[in-house]
C-alpha cells in the first residue's frame, strides 16, 4: 500500500534561517486513509538534500493530543536547521509501533524550502551606536560649523529624544528641536515638524557568493601499502581484501558548488586469521535429557500439534453400521492392543463430524464396557455438527480390545447416521482433522536433527 505525506492546507511550506517558531503540519496516509498514530512509540522527522541524509528531530507522542487523525506538527529546532544554507530540502517521517517502522512517504520525500533571513543577505555592515552617543555627536558637529556674518540670532539642532511614531511627537517644541521616529529625523521648524529623511547610510556593495558542498562521493580500492594511496581504479562498492593486498582504502570526495573537489582518505587492514579452536565434544547424556530436546522428542512422538492417532479415517462421509443388538449405537472404531497401549495414562480427545438424519439426538461415546459410557457433545436430530469427547483418560487396566467409539442415541437403534473427520489426539484441545502421519509423511524433521547429533559423535533415540 502507498504511504503518503502531505502538508495540510494551512501549513507553511518554507521557513527562514534561524526561525524556531514556524510549525509545519503534515498528514500521514496509508492507501488514501489517515493513519492511526495512537499506538506509535516513536516518531522522528528526518531531513536531507540532493546529496542525502542530513539531520533528524524527534516528535513527542504527547504533541499529537488534540490533532486530527494522522496529523503531525513539526516545529524545527536549531539542532535541525541551524547553519543550513538557503535552498530546497526533503523530509521523511519515521513512525515506529509494535508492528515495526513505517516511513512516510513511500516514494519521493516531501519537499520544503529554507530561505535567507535579512542577516543572510549580503550588504555593508552598519555600525550601531547608542542613541545618547548619536545625539552627542550631532550636537558636537553642529557646534563646529563656521559662523557667518552676524545677523539675527539663529537656532541650532537639538535632538531631544526618540519616539515610535509621528503621532507621538510633542505638539509644541522649540525651534531646532529634533526627534528620531524609528530611522527618520524630524525637526521642529516654523511651528511644525519636518521630516528630514532617514539617518542611515547607503547600501553597501553585494558580497561574493559563498562556496558550499553540493555532493559527496565514497569509493573504495585495495592496496599492498598502508601509507601511499593507490592510483588504480576506484570502485563504488567495497572491495574484498586479499593476502597480497590486505589494505582497504576509502576515498571521500567533497564536491563544492564552485566546481572544485577535495579528497580525504581512510585506510583499514584485513586482520590475521585466528588459531584453530579445539575440537568440540558432545555431552550425549546431558543432551538427550536436556528439557529442549525432551520437549522436541515429545512433540514429534506425541504430536502435540494435533496428530491423528487413528488410521483409516476419512474426509468423506462414512456410514455408522449398527451393533449386533442395535442398542449401543453405530459402530465406528474398535481399538487394537497397540492403540490401547499408546493411550494408557494419557489425556485424549475424540471428535467426529456427525451427519444426523434421525429423529434422535446423536453423540459420540467411548465404551470401556457395557456400563461405562463417556458421552460427547450432542448433535440435535436432523442437523450436522461436531461431537467431541474431552474427558476420557485411558487406563492401562482396561481389558484390551474392550474400548470402542460409537455413534450413540439413547440405547435405541439408529438409521441415517453418518460421520466423517474422525480424529483421536492427545491433549484436551480439539484441532482440525488430518490423516494419520503414517499415511502422508514421515518424521523427517526429527530425523535431520538426529543425523546432526550423530555427526557430532552423539546419539538421540
Amino acid at each position: 500500500m502507498d504511504k503518503t505525506l502531505e502538508f495540510t492546507t494551512k501549513s507553511p511550506r518554507q521557513i527562514k534561517q534561524g526561525d524556531t517558531e514556524t510549525t509545519f503540519t503534515f498528514i500521514c496516509k496509508n492507501a488514501g486513509s489517515a493513519v492511526n498514530l495512537t499506538q506509535a512509540t516513536n516518531i522522528t522527522a528526518k531531513i536531507g538534500n540532493a546529496s542525502g541524509y542530513l539531520r533528524s528531530q524527534p516528535i513527542t507522542i504527547t504533541s499529537l493530543v488534540g490533532l486530527n487523525p494522522g496529523w503531525i506538527n513539526l516545529q524545527p529546532m536549531p539542532d535541525l536547521i541551524s547553519e543550513l544554507p538557503a535552498g530546497n530540502y526533503r523530509l521523511e517521517i519515521w513512525i515506529t509501533d509494535q508492528a515495526g517502522t513505517s516511513i512516510y512517504p513511500s516514494d519521493e520525500p516531501l519537499g520544503f524550502t529554507i530561505t535567507n533571513n535579512i542577516e543572510s543577505e549580503s550588504g555593508a555592515s552598519i555600525t550601531t551606536i547608542a542613541f545618547d552617543d548619536f545625539v552627542e555627536a550631532m550636537n558636537k558637529a553642529a557646534s563646529t560649523i563656521d559662523k557667518g556674518d552676524k545677523g539675527d540670532p539663529g537656532e541650532g539642532l537639538n535632538i531631544k529624544g526618540q519616539v515610535t511614531s509621528v503621532s507621538a511627537l510633542p505638539t509644541t517644541a522649540n525651534e531646532g528641536d529634533g526627534y528620531l521616529v524609528n530611522e527618520e529625523l524630524y525637526v521642529y521648524t516654523s511651528g511644525a515638524w519636518k521630516d528630514c529623511g532617514p539617518i542611515q547610510g547607503p547600501q553597501g556593495i553585494q558580497g561574493e557568493t559563498g562556496t558550499g558542498i553540493s555532493s559527496t562521493t565514497i569509493q573504495y580500492q585495495i592496496s599492498n601499502s598502508a601509507t601511499t594511496a593507490p592510483t588504480g581504479t576506484w570502485s563504488d562498492n567495497i572491495v574484498a581484501t586479499t593476502t597480497v593486498t590486505p589494505y582497504l582504502w576509502t576515498k571521500a570526495t567533497l564536491n563544492y558548488t564552485d566546481g572544485t573537489t577535495k579528497d580525504f582518505y581512510l585506510v583499514s587492514q584485513k586482520g590475521d586469521k585466528g588459531d584453530k579452536g579445539d575440537t568440540g565434544t558432545v555431552d550425549n547424556a546431558g543432551l538427550t535429557t536436556a528439557p529442549a530436546f525432551v520437549e522436541l522428542k515429545t512433540q514429534v512422538d506425541n504430536s502435540v500439534v494435533g496428530t491423528n492417532l487413528l488410521t483409516g479415517t476419512s474426509y468423506d462421509l462414512q456410514t455408522a453400521p449398527l451393533s449386533q443388538n442395535n442398542t449401543m449405537g453405530g459402530f465406528i472404531h474398535n481399538f487394537s492392543s497397540d492403540e490401547l497401549n499408546t493411550l494408557a495414562g494419557n489425556q485424549v480427545i475424540t471428535r467426529a463430524f456427525i451427519h444426523n438424519t434421525t429423529t434422535h439426538t446423536v453423540n459420540l461415546v467411548m465404551w470401556t464396557n457395557i456400563s461405562g459410557v463417556k458421552v460427547g457433545t450432542d448433535v440435535p436430530a436432523g442437523t450436522d455438527g461436531y461431537s467431541t469427547i474431552t474427558s476420557y483418560s485411558a487406563e492401562s487396566g482396561n481389558t484390551l480390545g474392550n474400548i470402542t467409539i460409537r455413534a450413540y442415541t439413547d440405547n435405541v437403534a439408529i438409521n441415517g447416521v453418518q460421520y466423517k473427520k474422525l480424529k483421536l489426539e492427545k491433549g484436551s484441545v480439539a484441532t482440525d482433522w488430518c490423516p494419520n502421519p503414517s499415511e502422508i509423511l514421515t518424521q523427517s524433521d526429527y530425523a535431520k536433527i538426529q543425523a546432526a547429533i550423530v555427526a557430532l559423535g552423539g546419539s538421540l533415540k
